[in-house]
C-alpha cells in the first residue's frame, strides 16, 4: 500500500512539474519578460530595422555592423530597409514590433525633427518608445557651393547671394541640412530661393549643371561632386573638422556656433527593453568598434566612427534636439 502511495505521489509531482514548465513556456510566448530570457538573449534571429533605403550609408553602416554581431552573437541578424517619411515609417514599423530581438538603426531626424516640426501626431514618441544603446558613426554634413559659381568660402557664398538678390538657388536634402541651411539664411538675410527636392539624385545633378547654385547634404551624398570637381565643399555642419576634409572649417570656426550640430547613426532598443540586454548590445558595438577595419570600412562610406555608451548617446540626442529647436525658431522669426 505504501509503494503505491508512493508511486502515486511521484506520478503527481512529476505531472505538476509539467505543468509548471508549461505555464513557464505559454508565458514566454507572450512576451512576459523574466530574467532568464534576458540572461539568454539573443536566444533567435534578431532583426535591424532602419530608415534608409538600400545602399545609402546608414544602411551599408548597419549591414556592417550587423555582420559582427551575428559572428559574436551566434545568431543571424538581418537588416530590414523601410525608408520613407524622412524615417518616420521605419521608426514606426520599429515601434510596432514590440519585440526585443528587433532594433533599430536610424539616424536623427525622426526622433530629433519630426516630433517638432509633424503637423500630425507622431505613431511614436520618441522619449518613451525608443531606449539609446550607442552612436555608431557621425554623419559628415556640409553646405557645397556649385564650381560654377567659383564660391570658396562660406564669406563668398554670402556675397554671392547679396550680389544678385533672388537670382541664385538653393537645395538640401530633408532633415537637419535643409533646417539647418534654412536657418543659417534667414539669420544671415541671404535672397535665395530654396529649390525643393524629393529625390538626391536630380538635385546633384542640377549642382553639378550649376542649375542649382548652393546644397546641404551629408559629405558621403556629395563625394562624387566633389571628386569630379563640380563642387566645393565650404563649411562643415559638425563640431570637428571632417578626417575626410580637413581643410574646410567649421560653422563654429566661422563664427556660427548655433548652426553646429552632430548628425548620428546608431542603435536604439524598443519601450521595456531589459537594462541589461541594452547593456550588452552596447558592449558588443563598443567592441566591435574598436575593431581595426571598421573606422575605414565608414570611412569609405563617407562616415566617421563615433561609438558611444548609452548615456552619451542620449546626451548627443538631447542636445540635437536643443539645436533644432534653435534654428526652428530662428526660421519662425
Amino acid at each position: 500500500m505504501g509503494g503505491a502511495r508512493q508511486t502515486m505521489t511521484s506520478s503527481v509531482t512529476r505531472m505538476l512539474r509539467f505543468i509548471v514548465s508549461l505555464v513557464v513556456l505559454s508565458l514566454a510566448s507572450f512576451g512576459v519578460p523574466s530574467s532568464a530570457s534576458a540572461d539568454g538573449w539573443p536566444n533567435r534571429a534578431v532583426k535591424i530595422i532602419t530608415p534608409q533605403p538600400p545602399g545609402t550609408g546608414i544602411d551599408l553602416a548597419a549591414r556592417l555592423f550587423a555582420d559582427r554581431l551575428s559572428a559574436r552573437w551566434g545568431q543571424a541578424v538581418i537588416v530590414e530597409n523601410r525608408p520613407g517619411a524622412d524615417g518616420v515609417a521605419g521608426v514606426s514599423t520599429f515601434v510596432n514590433a514590440r519585440d526585443d530581438h528587433t532594433l533599430l538603426f536610424s539616424f536623427g531626424s525622426p526622433i530629433t525633427i519630426s516630433p517638432l516640426i509633424s503637423e500630425n501626431k507622431l505613431p511614436y514618441d520618441p522619449d518613451t518608445d525608443l531606449v539609446p544603446i550607442g552612436s555608431v558613426v557621425d554623419i559628415i554634413l556640409g553646405f557645397a557651393a556649385a564650381s560654377s559659381t567659383n564660391v570658396t568660402s562660406l564669406a563668398e557664398l554670402d556675397e554671392f547671394a547679396r550680389r544678385n538678390p533672388g537670382k541664385y538657388n538653393w537645395g538640401a536634402t530633408a532633415g537637419l541640412p535643409q533646417f539647418v541651411f534654412a536657418g543659417y539664411a534667414e539669420a544671415m538675410k541671404l535672397p535665395l530661393v530654396e529649390i525643393p527636392y524629393k529625390d538626391l539624385t536630380p538635385a546633384l545633378v542640377d549642382l553639378a549643371s550649376g542649375r542649382v547654385q548652393f546644397f546641404a547634404t551629408s559629405y558621403a551624398s556629395l563625394r562624387a561632386t566633389l571628386e569630379g570637381k563640380q563642387a566645393r565643399l565650404v563649411a562643415i555642419l559638425n563640431r570637428e573638422r571632417a578626417p575626410m576634409a580637413p581643410d574646410v572649417p567649421t560653422m563654429s570656426e566661422l563664427g556660427h556656433p548655433e548652426f553646429a550640430v552632430d548628425s548620428f547613426a546608431g542603435f536604439f532598443g524598443g519601450r521595456g527593453l531589459a537594462p541589461e540586454t541594452r547593456q550588452r548590445v552596447a558592449s558588443d558595438i563598443q567592441a566591435i568598434g574598436g575593431e581595426a577595419e571598421i573606422a575605414a570600412r565608414l570611412a569609405s562610406f563617407g562616415m566617421v566612427l563615433k561609438v558611444t555608451t548609452p548615456g552619451d548617446f542620449a546626451e548627443m540626442i538631447r542636445k540635437q534636439k536643443e539645436t533644432v529647436a534653435s534654428v526652428l525658431r530662428s526660421i519662425s522669426h
